[in-house]
């Protein structure tokens, strides 16, 4: 583990972790740069900043590892990464993985509702996890034998992280999605340059952002980062916070680009409040 300091942000830092570190379903993704405050680690479940997600189809694909280096640009940390998209997200029972086709589209539904549809969400995500525990069913990640790279650079910065992507050609690709997120119990209020101000629940789990700058905070460690609508490039940016004991605990912001896009940049404000 790297711990890269921030001078706006005094005590708190940003880290590089390998793959596998936690205990959440979701910890054996690869995540990109994530917050640290003393000795915590303050992402619980979220991914961390600048973690690139292909959609193949409908199926998301996920980084399982990455190779990173790092230098020192104009006194400023530079860190380049190669992400290996290699993980697909699937279900497991007893250990071995569900191909039933029943059950698949039946899952593939009810994530299209969950994001359509706001006013089911709640309702949806309990019931999944009541089915899910009544049937011994659990979230898995399968490592998938071609491996595909995207490439970022994260140039920390006194007042944040400026991000750049470039991405391969991938047939079949239908959406590239870049996930910024944090851990759900830290970041628990959301707000924006509209003046919308939500505060845990009330943030919903997938809702498209219209303003120009969107931020979560952390309000009793006085954290925030924020992230600003990118004009230009096809692209929408969207929030979400997910709380649930055990599997999900991530607050963040997204982008979702075309899937032809071949380079993207944008820049993650960290500040103090």
């Amino acid at each position: 583990m790297q711990r890269y300091s921030i001078h706006n942000f005094k005590d708190a830092y940003l880290m590089a972790v390998e793959a596998g570190t936690g205990s959440f379903p979701a910890s054996r993704i690869q995540k990109g740069l994530v917050l640290g405050l003393g000795n915590r680690d303050l992402s619980e479940e979220g991914v961390g900043f600048g973690l690139p997600v292909l959609k193949i189809g409908s199926e998301p694909l996920f980084p399982g590892s990455w190779r990173t280096s790092t230098t020192k640009h104009n006194g400023l940390f530079l860190i380049k990464a190669d992400f290996e998209m290699n993980l697909r997200a699937e279900m497991a029972r007893r250990g071995k993985i569900i191909n039933n086709g029943l059950i698949c589209q039946a899952r593939d539904a009810f994530s299209r509702i969950h994001r359509e549809h706001p006013r089911f969400r709640n309702w949806i995500s309990v019931s999944s996890r009541a089915l899910k525990k009544r049937l011994n069913i659990e979230d898995v990640f399968s490592e998938m034998p071609n491996l595909v790279l995207v490439s970022v650079s994260y140039l920390i910065c006194d007042f944040g992280i400026d991000v750049k992507f470039r991405f391969p050609a991938v047939d079949g690709c239908t959406e590239i999605i870049i996930l910024n997120e944090q851990g759900a119990n830290c970041f628990n209020t959301y707000k924006d340059s509209d003046g919308l101000i939500l505060k845990r629940e009330e943030i919903g789990s997938w809702d498209q952002i219209k303003a120009e700058e969107a931020s979560f905070i952390d309000p009793t460690d006085g954290l925030m980062f924020s992230l600003k609508r990118v004009e230009g490039a096809g692209a929408r940016m969207f929030r979400g916070r997910e709380l649930a004991a055990g599997c999900l605990a991530w607050s963040g912001l997204a982008y979702v680009l075309p899937p032809e896009t071949e380079e993207f940049a944008y820049s993650i404000k960290l500040e103090r409040i």
